[in-house]
């Protein structure tokens, strides 16, 4: 494993602060991430054996995100695809289907995809995968957050709010009529709720507004998303927190998403402080989510972070 705090900042390899990012920097940026999201990836795959931690799911997305775009990754990305899917569906020693407790991460490898599938196969796993997000809805239209999510340093609520939403959304692209109903008391659920502290809460809520053609709401969680947006470019996964690439990769993508301009200042922002903040290895630093290690970088915020800034600057290419 990396010694995560002791790697230096490589800005001889990046803009330096006020020069305008290229296209160039940009794709250098995002192929020197691929290595260290396939080597940390695939030792969590074989050393943990876990699909259940919100992890294999931002690898895939990531980097079968990168592959799409022209990026040099592992030929065994469709195996690692294969694997997340399967164990996913497959059964624990209680009898039950394991991404039952991890909706959210059965949420990001369906999220990876870019339309229809006209694999029959790859059609039936995802229809297979979708079926889980329709377990366990709560009265109220919710879901309650799966595995170390309700430990976050965030409000508990605001935690179950924002797995209610990626869930919501992954449904709505999904489109499958059975789904329907689902979505109907999730979207009334998230239309009565506060607003969040987390950049991701204003980040999903802007994706769930341009899936739904809410061009009002829209309008406004891209405004408010621009108001939260730091100096030096980027959000903090906290509103309140120091800019990282956790809440800058999903600011990013979610501006892209909703149609924003690729010469937008807020979306050159976000690269430019994308591209000179990565380390030599290839991820960024990220301080803990948990509240009991919020002060401190750790290793799978780091891994989450450095996943969401790929797919973010992926999306940011010119088209």
């Amino acid at each position: 494993m990396f010694a995560f705090g002791s790697i230096l900042l490589t800005l001889s390899m990046a803009a330096l602060p006020g020069d305008q990012v290229t296209t160039p920097q940009v794709r250098e940026t995002i192929q020197r991430s691929v290595p260290y999201i396939e080597e940390q990836g695939l030792w969590w795959i074989e050393q943990k054996k876990c699909v259940t931690c919100h992890r294999v799911g931002m690898m895939v997305w990531s980097l079968d995100s990168a592959k799409r775009n022209g990026f040099k990754v592992s030929d065994r990305l469709d195996e690692w695809l294969q694997w997340a899917a399967d164990q996913s569906l497959a059964k624990n020693d209680k009898g039950t289907v394991v991404g039952l407790g991890d909706k959210e991460g059965v949420a990001q490898i369906l999220l990876r995809f870019d339309g229809p599938s006209v694999d029959p196969d790859q059609a039936e796993t995802r229809k297979k995968l979708a079926s889980l997000l329709l377990e366990g809805q709560q009265p109220d239209g919710s879901w309650k957050a799966g595995g170390q999510l309700p430990f976050q340093k965030r409000p508990a609520p605001e935690t179950n709010r924002v797995s209610t939403m990626w869930l919501a959304l992954t449904l709505l692209r999904e489109g499958n009529e059975t789904s329907v109903p689902v979505v109907e008391k999730a979207m009334q659920y998230i239309k009565a709720s506060p607003p969040g502290k987390s950049t991701e809460w204003y980040a999903v809520r802007l994706l769930l507004a341009t899936q739904t053609k809410d061009d009002e709401m829209r309008d406004q969680m891209v405004a408010q998303l621009r108001s939260l947006q730091k100096p030096d470019g980027g959000w903090g996964w906290m509103v309140e927190d120091e800019s990282d690439a956790l809440g800058t990769g999903m600011a990013l993508y979610a501006f892209i998403v909703a149609g924003l301009d690729r010469q937008d200042a807020s979306v050159k922002g976000a690269q430019q402080f994308l591209v000179s903040t990565q380390r030599a290895d290839g991820s960024w630093p990220v301080k803990g989510t948990k509240e009991k290690k919020k002060e401190s970088i750790e290793e799978t915020a780091v891994y989450w972070g450095t996943c969401w800034a790929v797919i973010g600057l992926v999306e940011s290419l010119p088209q």
